[in-house]
């Protein structure tokens, strides 16, 4: 039996569903049989003969038609249940093959990545994040999550507690874990990190960390004991664990970043993940080897975990053609987050299986709504006009490019707002469903057709980039926009997003599906649109539109309400005001596929992924 396909956690996407991509990028529409009838001069006979041939074919066609449907419902619905029963299979026999000690704990992953970071600083802009690559397995964050993504006050490397009315959050550290150059992950330890994020630290103050927006909250921090840290908070804040020791908080040893400085760190990093650094080339490979001292094994409960391989390469292929020839060349395992036309280059050989994992990015092009000027050609912001950002809205067919570019069980995309509640349109009567013509219409009502303009996509990290971008920009042209995309190195774009210096919209990935906010609407403004947000247009000093003025004061306000409904009411209210005010261009969820050799097994904690990870991956014998 082919093993082409996996998928996780019944979350199927059929191989038809997925070929599809590619097949109808290379399909043109058929022309319609136009039959001739004759010249007026034909007599009635000559033409009721004609009539009555014409209908018998018509007849003969139908029924011809009718059975090769029902020949190919027959036939997909056996391949379906075969599809259904065979991910089944397969991960009885991996399960089977691990349980017979299959599992190769001396082995290397090899992984193919089209993004990689330009620094190895997991603080700073350029090493954060997705284009982390392998480099993310080398550290973990503080806390535990539930395979829901619902952080957990205890169980992890620390537990946490609100104290004080609300008006401090004490973390408490585990005993017993270590960074992987020995040092003690303490209280000092989580101090210090912190500090170093906001730019306190007396070593250097001038750090620029990468989370200091997202840690702006934190008042004092105070070692209560060995392994006790309080930050004070005033106002109070409800997702202080999840910007302190949750996704994208990771640690540093304070005392070897002391010793050695910021810029050895940054290439020679040293954490407490379940791997440790080996070694590096920028723009080719990472090296990292098993921690073998980590804190939690292999079984343990949670997503903390011992690695199974000894060692783990990532290497750098920047085009997922190259990724995916490099996996048929035997250079690497795993070729990370290809496009369903590349992934099906793999179909019918069992030397192969893609391993598709929805996942809860889902993506949206963020606009720079808040400068009065434009920034490239030194007038009024065009972007400030809410019908030129609902033109841009109406210009995207969302439905046709998740169709007929993605595996088609995606999800069109909407503002932030929690799970439980309806669609946040506000003062709109419907969602932007595709509409060219009310796009043109409302670019010329703001006397802005032709408006050019840049869009960076940060290349490497989302599946299909390339497939789909230029969709979006043809899309936005047809209607009146003149748009340049920019494929610019992940790294970089999302440093300069980062740092606040991206001045022209861009591509970014935090949005809704019909179910809400994938991790909560309060992690996702917590990256965009906010004031201050890593990823966000956003300055402190800016002239906000009174809308925004209004979202912000909304999103304060949530972050401060432990009542957990009127904090979704207030939420859902926001995501309203973003999304009839069109703050940014809503697109599509992604699923990431991902072309692995057949003897790579992997169970995901998650129930919806932020990529393929390492740690889980295991090589079988077999």
């Amino acid at each position: 039996m082919s093993q082409y396909w996996s998928t996780l956690h019944q979350r199927r996407i059929n191989r038809r569903s997925l070929l599809r991509a590619s097949a109808r990028a290379g399909v043109g529409a058929a022309g319609l049989a136009l039959v001739g009838c004759g010249d007026d001069d034909d007599d009635d006979a000559a033409t009721a003969q004609v009539e009555e041939q014409a209908e018998e074919q018509a007849q003969a066609e139908q029924t011809q038609a009718e059975q090769t449907q029902a020949e190919e419902q027959a036939e997909e619905q056996a391949e379906e249940e075969a599809e259904q029963a065979e991910p089944e299979e397969e991960e009885e026999e991996e399960e089977q093959a691990v349980a017979a000690g299959g599992v190769d704990l001396d082995a290397e992953l090899r992984v193919g990545y089209g993004s990689f970071p330009p620094s190895l600083d997991v603080q700073t802009a350029g090493g954060s994040g997705g284009q982390g690559a392998s480099n993310n397995r080398n550290f973990s964050q503080l806390f535990e999550y539930n395979p829901g993504r619902v952080i957990q006050s205890s169980g992890g490397f620390a537990n946490f507690e609100f104290v004080d009315n609300n008006s401090g959050l004490v973390i408490t550290v585990n005993p017993g874990a270590t960074f992987h150059n020995g040092e003690a992950l303490d209280a000092e330890a989580v101090q210090f990190n912190f500090e170093r994020a906001l730019g306190r630290a007396e070593y250097n103050p001038d750090f620029q960390g990468a989370n200091s927006a997202r840690a702006g909250w934190m008042g004092d921090i105070e070692v209560i004991d060995a392994n006790s840290v309080r930050i004070g908070m005033d106002p109070p804040f409800i997702d202080a664990p999840e910007q302190s020791g949750g996704i994208n908080y990771a640690l540093v040893p304070k005392q070897y970043v002391i010793d050695n400085g910021d810029e050895h760190f940054a290439n020679n990093p040293v954490g407490h993940g379940p791997y440790q650094f080996e070694s590096w080339v920028p723009d080719q490979e990472i090296r990292s080897t098993r921690f073998e001292d980590y804190a939690f094994p292999r079984d343990s409960t949670n997503q903390f975990k011992k690695a199974y391989a000894k060692k783990l390469t990532g290497r750098f292929f920047p085009e997922e053609q190259a990724r995916a020839a490099a996996l048929e060349a035997g250079e690497i395992d795993i070729a990370y987050r290809i496009g369903s036309d590349t992934a099906s280059q793999f179909e019918g050989d069992d030397a192969y299986k893609v391993i598709v994992l929805p996942d809860v990015r889902v993506m949206a092009v963020e606009l720079p709504i808040n400068a009065s000027v434009d920034p490239v050609t030194g007038g009024p912001n065009p972007w400030r006009d809410k019908r030129v950002r609902q033109a841009a809205n109406y210009a995207i067919d969302a439905e046709s490019i998740i169709s007929n570019l993605l595996t088609g069980d995606e999800e069109r995309a909407y503002s932030p707002f929690p799970a439980g509640k309806p669609l946040p349109l506000g003062d709109l009567d419907a969602p932007y469903n595709y509409d060219p013509d009310r796009a043109r219409a409302l670019l010329e009502e703001a006397g802005q057709v032709g408006f050019a303009f840049k869009i960076t996509l940060p290349t490497g990290l989302w599946t299909g980039d390339r497939l789909w971008m230029p969709a979006v920009q043809q899309m936005l042209n047809d209607v009146g926009f003149q748009v340049e995309v920019d494929f610019a190195d992940f790294g970089n774009a999302l440093s300069e997003a980062r740092n606040h210096t991206l001045l022209n919209p861009y591509i970014f990935n935090q949005g809704s599906t019909t179910a809400g906010a994938p991790l909560g609407p309060a992690f996702s403004y917590a990256l965009i649109t906010t004031v201050g947000s890593p990823y966000s247009h956003a300055n402190a000093d800016d002239d906000f539109l009174s809308e925004f003025s209004d979202f912000q004061s909304l999103i304060s306000e949530a972050g401060q309400e432990f009542d957990s409904e009127r904090r979704a009411d207030l939420y859902f209210e926001a995501a309203s005001i973003h999304y009839s005010n069109a703050f940014n261009v809503p697109l599509f969820g992604l699923s990431h596929l991902y072309a692995v050799r057949n003897n790579i097994a992997y169970t995901e904690y998650f129930d919806t992924s932020t990529g393929f990870n390492a740690v889980y991956a295991q090589v079988l014998n077999t």
